[in-house]
C-alpha cells in the first residue's frame, strides 16, 4: 500500500491546522491561548471520532493532519514548566481536566448526530 496519498493529505492538513493555530496565537499571544486552542481542538477530535465516516483519508486529513497540527501537547509542556509553581500547576489543570471533558462532550455530540443521521436515513 502506497504511503504517498495519506502522507499528502496529512501534510496539507497539518498545514491548515498548524496555520491556524500560529494565527491565533499570533493575535492573542500567551498560555491561555494555547489552552483554548487545545481544549477547542480536543471538543472538535471527539466529534470528528463519533461522525466522520470510515473514509480513511478523511479522517487522516482532519484528525491527524488539521486537528493534529491546531493543537500542541508540546507548546503546553514548554509554557507550563516556564512558568512559576502556581501559574503552572492552574494551568496544567485548566488544560487537561477541560480538554479531557471537552473531548468527552465532543464524542456524545458525535454520536447523537450520527444516531440521528442514521435514524432519518
Amino acid at each position: 500500500m502506497s504511503l504517498t496519498k495519506p502522507v499528502a493529505v496529512v501534510a496539507l492538513g497539518g498545514a491548515l491546522g498548524a496555520s491556524a493555530r500560529f494565527l491565533l496565537a499570533a493575535l492573542w499571544p500567551g498560555i491561555w491561548t494555547v489552552l483554548l486552542i487545545n481544549v477547542v481542538g480536543s471538543l472538535l477530535l471527539g466529534y470528528l471520532a463519533e461522525t466522520v465516516g470510515p473514509d480513511r483519508l478523511w479522517r487522516l486529513f482532519l484528525g491527524v493532519g488539521v486537528l493534529g497540527g491546531f493543537t500542541t501537547f508540546s507548546t503546553f509542556a514548554v509554557d507550563a514548566v516556564r512558568e512559576d509553581a502556581v501559574t503552572a500547576t492552574l494551568y496544567v489543570v485548566a488544560t487537561l481536566i477541560p480538554a479531557l471533558l471537552a473531548a468527552r462532550l465532543g464524542m456524545l455530540v458525535g454520536h447523537r448526530h450520527r444516531l440521528a443521521r442514521q435514524a432519518a436515513a
